[in-house]
């Protein structure tokens, strides 16, 4: 069902591909002014030229604070206004080197993830949080992953990021409710995007002779589409969630409810 955000002021973070840009083409095509961002400004700028009139392009690496205030005041003086505010923005480790046990994890691999992934996530949260507080309204969705709702093996640093984020999103929607804010999290399973391209789906995947076996844990036997993905986002930004906060929507083909330890 298409949701009706006409005349809302939408910031996507990491938005130039992959979930973000779906995230991005589906509130713009829901009526919603979007601003893209990303580190990627060139696929950022193509990102918001392919979807049109209602998207615009500002730079912005999410684990810099300066960054993210400069993000959030140019929309709030462009446009006098935050309404929903994604934070999609977020890495995980793509090399075979980093998928390691704890002992051997590297220092600077948990550093960098933590920094964009939950720190990140933070600012973007605190910074949109004290305009909406401004105005009285606003919605927060946070992207979080299975992987903070059960533990997969060798990425540590990614599931802890995923975990606060869900928690830190339970946090926020009860203390920013009196204010208007809703605070919600949408936590995509396996989705077909660059970045799983590169470890499992693609020819040249640093994982690929392990797609088979991730497949086998996930009931609907196949990848989510970031559409799919999307549309949660789009349904959490709406009217029709109104009174949905501090929820985290696990859009995972039943990869959860059956989860397997042996991937």
């Amino acid at each position: 069902m298409r949701q009706d955000l006409t005349g809302k002021i939408a910031v996507v973070t990491g938005a130039a591909q992959g979930i973000g840009k779906a995230i991005a083409e589906k509130l713009a095509g829901s009526g919603a002014t979007v601003v893209i961002s990303d580190i990627l400004a060139e696929k950022g700028i193509a990102t918001a030229a392919e979807i049109g009139e209602r998207a615009s392009f500002i730079p912005c690496d999410v684990s810099a604070l300066e960054q993210v205030r400069s993000l959030v005041d140019a929309v709030t003086e462009r446009f006098g206004r935050l309404d929903v505010m994604v934070n999609n923005a977020g890495i995980n480790s793509t090399r075979s080197e980093d998928r390691v046990n704890v002992a051997d994890y590297p220092i600077e691999t948990w550093n960098k993830i933590i920094n964009v992934d939950l720190t990140g996530t933070f600012y973007c949260c605190k910074t949109a949080a004290s305009q909406m507080i401004r105005q009285g309204s606003g919605c927060i969705i946070n992207i979080a992953s299975v992987a903070g709702v059960v533990a997969l093996r060798l990425q540590i640093a990614f599931v802890a990021a995923k975990a606060g984020v869900i928690r830190m999103t339970e946090s926020m929607a009860c203390e920013l409710a009196s204010h208007g804010i809703r605070v919600n999290a949408v936590s995509p399973g396996s989705t077909l995007t660059e970045a799983t391209q590169k470890l499992f789906y693609g020819e040249d995947g640093a994982f690929k002779d392990q797609a088979g076996k991730l497949m086998a844990c996930i009931p609907q036997n196949r990848p989510g589409d970031a559409s799919e993905i999307a549309d949660a986002a789009v349904f959490l930004s709406s009217d029709a969630a109104s009174y949905i906060t501090g929820h985290n929507i696990v859009v995972d083909g039943g990869w959860t409810a059956g989860f397997s330890r042996d991937f």
